[in-house]
């Protein structure tokens, strides 16, 4: 009875921790417009070439959003579940992400359940999915310029083919995301690629954080002198 009475307590805590995370994800304000991004992706993917497009897709988020972007961009390795891929971080926060993704070779896997709602755009080449729930045997193909949605914990067969390219913009709880690239580098025997993605993106989260910090200041300092 005590150990079932334990267990009971950690699912209500894990359950009241979840609807409060849930609650200030739907009431959070965001940097980052889903139309802007879906707009500036589109027109990335219109370009001739593929490091045209990444110029396109950087330049056209700069525009709008340069004070929270780092002033560096590297393409990094990352894992998600069975896809090995790399990612091109334009933005990288605790509740929103904007990046590129890419692979050489074509590739098959499941990146896991996220805590997140991302829309991508194909900027070069085909993506396949393929729902685990479905009853039947119908995949959904996307090719440059089409934009496919992942809703959170929806969970998808992903296959790409060689010299795939696509623009992600994202929202949710990304820590719990960060768990499935974590576990998939170790898994991988590539512990280092984490590091190493990570403390590049420091710049990223303290931009982020910064930028924050300063719009509630001067919200605050506006309701104190009255212009609010």
């Amino acid at each position: 009875m005590a150990l079932f009475s334990s267990k009971l307590r950690y699912l209500l805590a894990f359950y009241l921790a979840f609807q409060v995370i849930q609650f200030g994800l739907r009431w959070k304000s965001y940097d980052i417009s889903p139309k802007q991004f879906k707009t500036v992706a589109g027109k990335a993917a219109d370009a001739p070439t593929i490091s045209q497009s990444i110029s396109l897709l950087t330049s056209g988020m700069r525009t709008y959003y340069d004070p929270i972007m780092p002033r560096k961009i590297e393409w990094q390795p990352i894992q998600l579940g069975g896809l090995s891929l790399r990612i091109y971080p334009i933005l990288t926060s605790f509740t929103e992400f904007a990046a590129a993704f890419s692979t050489p070779f074509p590739i098959t896997g499941r990146p896991g359940f996220h805590w997140a709602n991302t829309t991508c755009t194909v900027l070069k080449g085909k993506v396949g999915r393929f729902a685990d729930d479905t009853q039947d045997e119908t995949s959904d193909t996307f090719s440059s310029g089409m934009a496919f949605r992942h809703g959170q914990f929806e969970s998808y067969v992903y296959s790409f083919e060689k010299d795939t390219y696509i623009a992600c913009y994202g929202r949710g709880f990304l820590p719990f995301s960060s768990t499935v690239h974590v576990t998939s580098g170790i898994s991988l025997g590539e512990p280092l690629s984490i590091v190493k993605f990570y403390i590049s993106q420091v710049q990223n989260y303290w931009n982020n954080l910064s930028h924050t910090l300063h719009r509630v200041f001067l919200h605050y300092k506006a309701r104190a002198t009255g212009e609010l």
